[in-house]
């Protein structure tokens, strides 16, 4: 089995650390969790140092359930080795191999030798981190508001209306936001033809969208309850 995790260079104490998303980590060593009580657990156990070992970063507009910022982390290069050898599994040292891997990688290339080319280069890799982490904030607000999307069909449970998104959500079929703007127009249209009402819900992304009828859903969503049982 392959492992996939991004690593990117952060500014740590004003000096460019290798990182990897804590999140990542936990799901390649098959980690079910919850996520926020793992990594901290994890910080614990291996007794890392905040803004030496990992960051910590809170996430704009997003509480758990006690009403307290919610917050990701970011374990250096060093330490998710630790976490990885920590697990005690087999998976956990094949983690670990692929981070001494990209380690190995890294020191193979050859030096740059020419000051100016080495500034393009460390200029272009900063430039990257950035667009990398503009990224995953990006795909972290469209995570947050698709759990906002499922929130919000949840308040409505006693018309059985829900939106295209929330309710694709709510019983785990995958789907982008062009193929629910499809599904939704014709979720209309036959909400029109059988004179059922078309509820409105908020939805951060794009304003006001509309609400069906679960069975208007069931009937638009082919396999819907083959994929929801």
């Amino acid at each position: 089995m392959t492992v996939n995790i991004s690593i990117r260079e952060r500014q740590i104490e004003g000096e460019l650390i290798k990182t990897c998303d804590g999140r990542e980590l936990q799901a390649e060593l098959g980690v079910t969790k919850d996520y926020t009580n793992w990594a901290k657990a994890q910080i614990k156990r291996a007794r890392l140092v905040e803004n030496q070992d990992y960051v910590k970063l809170a996430q704009k507009g997003e509480l758990s359930a006690t009403g307290q910022t919610r917050h990701e982390y970011h374990f250096a290069i060093d330490a998710a080795k630790h976490i990885a050898m920590m697990s005690g599994t087999e998976r956990g040292s094949e983690v670990r191999e692929y981070f001494l891997a990209c380690e190995r990688q890294a020191k193979a290339a050859p030096p740059v030798k020419d000051p100016q080319i080495a500034a393009m280069i460390f200029t272009l890799t900063r430039i990257d981190a950035m667009e990398q982490e503009q990224k995953r904030q990006a795909e972290e607000l469209a995570r947050i508001a698709e759990n906002v999307a499922v929130i919000e069909a949840r308040t409505q449970p006693e018309n059985k209306h829900f939106t295209v998104m929330g309710y694709a959500n709510l019983v785990g079929i995958p789907m982008d936001t062009k193929t629910a703007a499809t599904l939704g127009r014709r979720c209309a249209a036959l909400s029109r033809q059988r004179g059922l009402i078309i509820g409105d819900v908020s939805d951060p992304r794009f304003g006001n969208v509309h609400s069906y009828h679960e069975s208007v859903l069931l009937e638009v969503l082919p396999g819907t309850l083959k994929k929801a049982a």
